[in-house]
């Protein structure tokens, strides 16, 4: 086709279905195509529209598809900048501007710290400044980056106030044209911000006379002039420009579309919600007046009526959140000719208002999207009455961002099972910040594997470089290192990062052991002693750091367990890094090359530190950089690839501002490690945005794209609309001062919402966390939502809104979910397993709240009707025929009876290790800390301690501990070191106090007792006897065994289980046993039961186990010896069992008894407590009456009762 047949002019087609554009856009495309090798020019504002237009366009081929190929689309500030190269000449104006906001932001940096001195930047020279007499680093690139951004605005909306300022007039005009009077003092730039005009006139100082005139203010100008002489232009423009789905548009792409519309045809396919003129429903209309008006008035001219009145002639929610399209297509009139148009393309329908081809003009959302394009009133009647099924706008109240998610994801998989024909792609959810909503969205739809007949696919947009991928978060960290304290935990991330692990040769399955080694070692926080003097913690030395954990791998590899030998001329002094270093003896065998690995590790990130403590130039620090990448790094995948590519494009772009900027200064590793972020965060056109499932996102303007279903989640009266405070010197936010078309928040987030509801077209679903999980209460949803809320109430009727709400309970197992003739439905079956056990007494109120708003409360609840029996399993099997077990066996099933029967009848392990890792150095010892240390020194005391050499031993115990990093670190390990010394000594002084008596060693004690279903085997060694006949069994615990503070004291009877097997079993066997147990604060002397009364009291606990391994018994010791105390103190047994704010819960002591019996009342109504409380813990509670207990005098000024286990 010839070129003739692009004619020319401006173009605007007005449609309020974004498709219906998008369809028109396509086939104009097709009949007026451009050259085979021309490229078609579409503006679009965001990513996501990209994407979506261009599937539209590719879809111009017929019902099979077809290519969007030749197709440029692109931002508008790209295309201007391209748009004024070709007008002007590519040697007329630079591949980028001067003053955009990277280069902009440097060439600040050199400027502010010498404007300080000056009296007119005295406003900004205290934050600058700080407590120095020189300018932070960190505050001035804060500074610069911020007035970077806010010159690049003005440039873009302020044009006319630059130029006033570079010609020394430091005034503020109302409007552009409209020049500032001499007396006119309201539009004098105010005495604190002309300090503004005098940046900007320096700022222009620095250029040369080019790049004066290659700012973006300067070329608009000479563009425009240009284009509206007539004259030549430098190079063809592009024939014909398409702008697609923009709802605003700065004054200043518009008047180069209208300018390069006398040389190029301009097609602008523009969403508009009504097909009326509606530019005088909501003030600020005097601002507009125009000569001409696209679109004729519906009735009456609305221009003079009250905004009193208007909610009679216009509906609400165009004017509560119309202003920015309205502002928008107001400033389109002045370009948009509607009768020239009609006469450059007679025939052509510019104005695309119909319903939807098969729409049902019933439907509340089609009926809602109507009378804002009619633009009718809430006076006007509505066109039908809602149908009773009508979910085309549905509201659901949930509790918390991650109930939103899971109360989405069951109700997206009931629409996907009633419309098959709706995919998860015709689904978009959109959030305020899809930054804090990710890890959720992760969590409740990443649950379910693709095998799953529950799993939908998805894919999270906008995210930022830093949330998507592990690699650049650890190259965060790392530009970090001067002033992290490197604890383990994120040893532990970094070594889990697959691109860091894959360069020191670490396999995924190596982790865990690696990190077992290095908790073991003692690394806790630093790298090295250096390092933490560059925290100003050098006092801290190297104990417990990276450097000294690696040195302990690399000797425990070379000498195993023995001490570092004193070799010839190996001194503290001549080789320091050996003084004091115990080695763990756990690094061996083919594993040992991690230790190895860490080292590197350690190495690089140690020659990394040194690197960071000196200045450099941004070229330097690139350079730094990018070694950095190459000595951590090694990509795995297609994702490392990519980080690592974005990594040198950021560095790329800065070192280019740098020196576009001339900024070759020397800055620190925080400014450079900003600038490098900063860089990185630089949006493209590239980033995906729809894939092949349900598409998350944030809440963007101009992304009005068509869904079948839209989702509104997060819809808080706290986080929507945004709130985004300007900067106190943002002149575009002055009383007065705004201007139709300039950007805002405010004015952003309202159209969003009204955008969200024109584009969907099945559903619209809005959810927010309208109930308080402390405690039930309503919260409000956004403003924005009750607006919407509120019309629908007044167009058909109050309550209508209550009928579309759902208000889901807390928790996804709420009984709710399961009662006949619920309206709550879930796809989550395990929860229906686990109701269907539940007792029938079990009331919903005590999963999420009763109606009152109040946590249910279970010792006023009413008591539920005791169970029948329990459903039991077969008596266990071995392999054998009956199962043979041991003391051990039979002591940890008595302290923890419903753990033993998963553990060892149903094989599951609910036990959780300890899996915190330590990062913070010990400022103390106590609790499981101290119990470890002095439990396993108290089980591997030698044979050969004598009351003699005991204080010396003890030394040795002690400073071993230290050397290991065990101990907290100066003063205060000093401080613990002694008194654990003492605590050793009274315990081994005691126990050897003891053996004294008992001075011979005895045989093994064999224990062998039948019962009908279970064999008990076992044998006692370590047994010492007295002149050949009377024996003794000496242990030592590490834990409190005694209550000291009763008269007299008393034994505790629960940590004491195993110590009455033994007890009772050799008693059995006829070899009675005096048993001695030393511990923490008191010695023990148990005297030898009976043997009749030992053999009959075995046999209870043998048929106790044997119940227990048939069915979880609800007696946990703790609790069963409290009940045996006070029957009938409720309160006690309560806070006993489920905890209270001064007591841990016994219930979490063990996982598998809260899951089974998570309340008190669900244990005392099983129907079988108190019998085995009665047959199993009353006669150990008689036994441990015996017991005579003698404190331990180091302990007599301590608390006694402390929990050290």
């Amino acid at each position: 086709m010839t070129t003739s047949s692009i004619v020319p002019g401006f173009l605007a087609l007005h449609s309020h279905r974004s498709e219906v554009l998008a369809e028109t856009l396509s086939a104009w495309l097709m009949r007026q195509p451009l050259a085979a090798l021309e490229q078609e020019v579409v503006l679009v504002q965001s990513n996501g529209m990209a994407e979506w237009i261009k599937m539209a366009l590719a879809g111009q081929g017929g019902p099979g598809g077809g290519v969007c190929a030749a197709t440029r689309v692109e931002l508008p500030s790209r295309f201007l900048w391209r748009t004024y190269r070709q007008v002007l000449g590519a040697s007329n104006v630079p591949p980028d501007s001067p003053l955009d906001k990277l280069p902009m932001t440097w060439r600040l940096m050199a400027l502010l710290p010498a404007c300080v001195g000056d009296p007119v930047f005295q406003p900004v020279a205290g934050y600058l400044r700080g407590k120095r007499p020189e300018p932070e680093p960190e505050r001035l690139l804060q500074l610069a980056s911020r007035l970077a951004d806010l010159f690049d605005q003005y440039q873009i909306y302020r044009p006319d106030w630059l130029q006033d300022w570079a010609e020394g007039r430091d005034v503020l005009r109302r409007q552009s044209g409209q020049p500032v009077r001499p007396d006119d003092k309201a539009g004098l730039l105010p005495e604190d911000q002309r300090w503004q005009a005098e940046l900007w006139r320096r700022v222009l100082a620095t250029l040369t006379d080019a790049e004066k005139q290659a700012t973006r203010p300067a070329l608009h100008l000479r563009a425009l002039a240009l284009l509206q002489s007539g004259q030549a232009l430098a190079s063809p423009v592009a024939r014909r420009v398409s702008v697609f789905g923009m709802s605003h548009m700065p004054s200043q792409l518009l008047d180069m579309l209208g300018a390069l519309s006398a040389h190029s045809q301009v097609l602008l396919a523009v969403p508009n919600p009504c097909q009326h003129h509606w530019g005088d429903i909501m003030d600020g209309r005097d601002a507009l007046r125009a000569e001409r008006r696209r679109h004729a008035y519906k009735k009456e001219n609305l221009s003079t009526v009250d905004f009193e009145q208007m909610h009679l002639h216009a509906p609400t929610l165009l004017a509560a959140w119309g202003r920015q399209g309205r502002d928008f297509i107001r400033q389109l009139d002045a370009f948009d000719d509607l009768q020239a148009a009609q006469e450059r393309h007679p025939g052509v329908r510019l104005d695309l208002f119909d319903d939807a081809p098969g729409a049902d003009g019933r439907r509340l959302l089609t009926q809602l999207q109507n009378r804002i394009r009619d633009l009718k009133s809430s006076q006007e009647p509505v066109e039908a009455a809602l149908d009773a099924h009508d979910d085309s706008l549905v509201f659901k109240v949930a509790h918390s961002p991650v109930r939103e998610l899971e109360v989405l994801h069951d109700q997206l998989l009931l629409w996907f099972h009633a419309q098959p024909e709706v995919s998860p792609r015709d689904v978009v959810v959109m959030v305020p910040d899809i930054e804090v909503m990710a890890p959720a969205i992760r969590a409740v739809f990443g649950q379910y594997k693709r095998g799953d007949a529950r799993f939908i696919p998805y894919d999270i947009a906008d995210l930022g470089a830093q949330a998507t991928s592990p690699l650049i978060h650890a190259v965060e960290w790392l530009l970090a290192l001067p002033q992290q304290r490197s604890r383990m935990s994120e040893w532990v991330a970094l070594l889990e990062v697959p691109a860091l692990a894959a360069r020191f040769g670490l396999k995924p399955e190596q982790l865990p052991t690696l990190t077992r080694w290095m908790v073991g070692s003692g690394i806790r926080w630093g790298l090295s002693a250096p390092h933490r003097a560059g925290l100003g913690l050098d006092t801290c030395a190297d104990d417990n750091s990276a450097l000294f954990g690696v040195q302990r791998m690399l000797m425990g590899y070379a000498c195993g367990a023995d001490p570092v030998p004193d070799a010839p001329g190996l001194s503290p002094q001549s080789a320091p890094h050996l003084a004091g270093i115990d080695p763990y003896a756990e690094v061996g065998g083919l594993d040992a090359e991690l230790a190895g690995a860490l080292a590197h590790l350690l190495q690089a990130l140690m020659d990394w530190w040194q690197q960071c403590a000196s200045e450099a130039t941004p070229l330097q620090w690139a350079q730094r950089g990018r070694a950095l990448l190459a000595a951590l790094f090694k990509a795995q995948d297609d994702t490392d690839r990519n980080a690592l590519s974005a990594l040198d494009q950021a560095l790329n772009d800065w070192t280019r501002s740098a020196d576009q900027a001339d900024f070759a200064q020397a800055v620190p590793l925080t400014v450079a490690r900003a600038a490098w972020m900063e860089a990185l965060k630089v949006p493209k056109l590239e980033q995906r945005f729809r894939a092949g499932g349900v598409t998350f996102c944030t809440l963007m303007p101009m992304r009005a794209i068509p869904f079948a279903r839209v989702c509104l989640l997060g819809m808080n009266d706290a986080d929507y609309p945004r709130r985004s405070p300007r900067a106190d010197f943002d002149l575009l936010g002055l009383p007065g001062l705004s201007r139709p078309g300039d950007r805002s928040r405010r004015d952003d987030d309202r159209q969003l919402m009204l955008e969200a509801l024109l584009s969907a077209r099945r559903t619209l679903y809005v959810s927010w966390s309208g109930r308080s999980v402390r405690n039930n209460s309503e919260q409000p949803p956004s403003v924005l939502v009750s607006q919407l809320r509120d019309e629908i109430d007044a167009l058909w009727g109050e309550g209508t809104v209550k009928r579309l709400t759902t208000v889901h309970p807390l928790q996804p197992f709420s009984r709710q979910y399961f009662e006949q003739d619920s309206t709550l439905q879930t796809f989550a079956l395990e929860w229906r397993a686990a109701q269907t056990d539940a007792r029938p007494g079990d009331d919903a109120a005590a999963l999420h709240g009763n109606s009152n708003g109040n946590l249910h409360d279970p010792l006023n609840a009413q008591p539920s009707k005791p169970q029948n029996d329990p459903i039991q399993l077969e008596p266990l099997q071995s392999a054998t025929g009956t199962p043979v077990i041991t003391l051990g066996q039979l002591g940890r099933f008595l302290q923890k009876p419903v753990g033993a029967f998963f553990r060892e009848r149903l094989q599951v392990n609910l036990d959780v290790e300890r899996s915190e890792l330590p990062g913070e150095e010990l400022f103390g010892l106590g609790g499981l800390d101290l119990y470890q240390l002095l439990d396993h020194e108290l089980q591997h005391v030698p044979t050969d301690v004598t009351p003699h050499n005991m204080p010396s031993y003890t030394q040795r115990v002690v400073q071993r501990l230290r050397q290991a990093g065990a101990m907290p670190l100066a003063g205060v390990g000093e401080l613990e070191a002694s008194k654990l010394s003492l605590k050793l000594e009274a315990m081994l002084g005691a126990a050897l106090q003891e053996r004294q008596d008992y001075p011979q060693p005895a045989p093994r004690v064999l224990i062998d007792l039948a019962h009908p279903q279970v064999h008990l085997q076992d044998a006692l060694s370590g047994v010492l006897s007295r002149h050949g006949h009377a024996w003794m069994l000496l242990s030592l615990r590490a834990n409190a065994l005694a209550d000291l503070k009763g008269k007299p004291p008393k034994a505790l009877p629960a940590k004491l289980i195993d110590v009455w097997l033994i007890s009772l079993a050799s008693a059995a066997m006829g070899q009675p046993l005096v048993c001695v147990v030393v511990g923490a604060n008191a010695v023990l002397r148990v005297p030898p039961p009976e043997p009749q009364a030992a053999r009959a009291q075995l046999q209870v606990l043998l048929d106790t186990w044997t119940e227990g391994m048939r069915w979880p018994l609800p007696v946990p010791p703790v609790l069963a010896l409290q009940w045996l105390k006070d029957p009938d103190n409720l309160n006690a047994l309560h806070d006993l069992y489920e905890g209270s704010s001064h007591v841990r819960a016994e219930r979490n002591k063990d996982p598998a008894l809260a899951r089974t019996y998570p309340t008190l009342s669900d244990v005392l109504d099983s129907g079988h407590f108190e019998r085995i409380a009665q047959a199993v813990y009353a006669p150990l509670r008689d036994w441990a009456a015996h017991i005579v207990v003698e404190a331990l005098p180091e302990d007599s000024a301590q608390d006694e009762q402390e929990e050290l286990s």
